[in-house]
Parts: structure tokens; C-alpha cells; sequence
């Protein structure tokens, strides 16, 4: 792909998150997108085969940018330093994650459970960790762990990160007990 096609896409990214704030996915049309991106329908589609198309392509690169979090061997093996640079990464993108956290068509709370059980399978002895943490079966332990960070990201996420990466994490490996571990 030229570079020619990265502001296009650009501009079709930022058109979404303006939308999100006036409307729900649902009610957003190609046209409104090519409208507030001020480019062609042609173009769009050039890139998109329709709106669903565009979401989880964005979905996937946000994504894919932070698995490559888990793959930086300078942070990699430090937990803390893994989360902060993610929630770094959230502040950085906030307009467009929050967008994707209230659209109805994406299901966020699954999607950051699911990259949060991507990274703590990096994590040597986890399983054992959070099954003596809670002292419960692992199946309920995991749902619980996922769950407790999945509420605290979102909460922070709604509320414009208000807190640092700094506060947050040490909020995060406080409430799961996992500062303890690290």
C-alpha cells in the first residue's frame, strides 16, 4: 500500500470517531463517512468493503499494535512495564478506543478480556497464581482475574483516563493481588 493511502484512511478513522459521538454505528452510513472524511464513496471503497469492513480492520491494527507489546523483548518479561505501556497506548488512541468502547457493534469488554488473557499466558506460573489468589476453582479464578481488570480498564477508559499509567497500573496489580507476584 502507498503511503497515499494512509491519510485516507486517516481521515476515514477520524470521521468514525466523530461520528460515534453523534450517532451509534448502526445509524452510521458509508455516506456519512466519505462525507465528514471529504473523500469519494469510490475511494472508501477502494480501501473498505463497507462500514462492518472498516471497524474491524481498525479493531485488528489497534490489536495488532498492542500484541506487539507482548513481543517487545526489552518489556516483555516485566508485567508491570507490559501494562503500563499498554495503557499508554490507550491515552495515545483514547478518541478512537473509546469509540470502539461504546459502539454496539464491537464487543469491547470481550475484546480486552481477550488481549488480557493473550498477555497472562506470557506469564510463567500464572494459572497457579490466581488459583492461589482466590483460592477457587481456575475456570472462576480466571473469569474473576479477567473480569476485574476488563471493569477497571473500561471504567478508566469512560471517565478519560483521568488517572496516570503509573496510578492505573499500580490501581490494576493492587485490586487482582498481583503485585505480590511480580
Amino acid at each position: 500500500m502507498t503511503t497515499r493511502h494512509t491519510p485516507t484512511k486517516a481521515y476515514l478513522k477520524q470521521a468514525l470517531v466523530n461520528l460515534l459521538t453523534e450517532k451509534s454505528f448502526e445509524a452510521i452510513t458509508v455516506s456519512d463517512l466519505t462525507k465528514k472524511a471529504g473523500v469519494n464513496r469510490g475511494t472508501f471503497y477502494l480501501h473498505y468493503r463497507d462500514k462492518h469492513d472498516m471497524m474491524t480492520h481498525l479493531k485488528n491494527d489497534t490489536l495488532d499494535d498492542l500484541y506487539q507489546l507482548l513481543n517487545d523483548p526489552h518489556i516483555f518479561t516485566d508485567t508491570r512495564l507490559v501494562l503500563k505501556e499498554a495503557l499508554a497506548y490507550i491515552i495515545d488512541n483514547l478518541p478512537f478506543i473509546a469509540a470502539m468502547a461504546n459502539s454496539s457493534y464491537l464487543n469491547f469488554s470481550q475484546i480486552l478480556k481477550d488481549f488480557i488473557y493473550q498477555f497472562l499466558t506470557t506469564i510463567d506460573g500464572f494459572q497457579e497464581i490466581i488459583t492461589n489468589h482466590y483460592q477457587i476453582p481456575y475456570h472462576y479464578a480466571l473469569e474473576v482475574y479477567l473480569a476485574s481488570i476488563e471493569s477497571l480498564i473500561s471504567y478508566w477508559i469512560s471517565h478519560g483516563c483521568q488517572e496516570t499509567t503509573d496510578d492505573m497500573t499500580a490501581i490494576i496489580l493492587k485490586t487482582v493481588g498481583f503485585e505480590k507476584a511480580i
